[in-house]
């Protein structure tokens, strides 16, 4: 077993679950094998993968608003190693979606423009993957945003806006103003406070001001 979480075992160097009822028995344990998966660096077992997606039901209303599900959740997007990678995989298993519905809405949604290659749950994912690339500094090519990153006072704020930003895509309304009133809800069950979350909220609001003078402005 792993320490803090005997649901989980590391078996052939892959995480792993110890029985056939982790899941049942605590649906945090859906979102925790991810967060354990991610701090350990450790693959996924396909014999977990497979309970996961059968398991899915198990993401609730009441499993959304457990605090210690939130805070697993937060720590797992705002990690330091390759949060991109496991929300990628908490995404493939249909996790994500169903943790936080609203993404679910955009998973697999096309867009339609000169600036998208991706599909919009895909984007969001990419981006957490880049800004963890230059909280890393490890891309001489994003030059300037690897400085001004190590000035950010409250990265976490970065990383929910940026996994929020796109989030009403879809949507009849213009996407920022849906975005923000989403992430008025989302962020406090994200564990985030009051100005946190304003912070966020106007992030979103404002999201398209920069592409807008970079692309349509002198």
């Amino acid at each position: 077993p792993i320490k803090d979480t005997p649901g989980f075992v590391i078996d052939n160097g892959r995480l792993n679950v110890a029985s056939e009822k982790v899941f049942e028995r605590d649906p945090v344990n859906l979102i925790r094998m991810f967060h354990v998966a991610g701090r350990e660096d450790l693959d996924f077992h396909p014999d977990m993968l497979r309970l996961t997606r059968r398991s899915l039901r198990l993401i609730d209303s009441e499993l959304r608003e457990d605090k210690e599900a939130n805070r697993l959740f937060l720590e797992i997007l705002t990690s330091r190693n390759t949060p991109e990678t496991v929300l990628r995989k908490m995404n493939e298993t249909g996790v994500l979606g169903r943790f936080v519905p609203e993404f679910g809405h955009v998973v697999a949604m096309m867009q339609f423009n000169l600036y998208h290659h991706y599909t919009v749950d895909e984007h969001l994912l990419r981006c957490i993957g880049v800004l963890s690339e230059i909280e890393r500094g490890s891309n001489p090519e994003n030059g300037l945003a690897n400085e001004l990153m190590q000035g950010i006072k409250n990265r976490t704020i970065l990383y929910v806006s940026l996994f929020l930003h796109d989030i009403a895509k879809g949507r009849p309304e213009d996407h920022s103003i849906a975005g923000a009133r989403i992430a008025r809800k989302l962020c406090p069950r994200f564990g985030l406070n009051a100005a946190e979350t304003e912070t966020v909220a106007w992030l979103i609001e404002q999201h398209l001001t920069m592409s807008t003078i970079a692309q349509s402005r002198d």
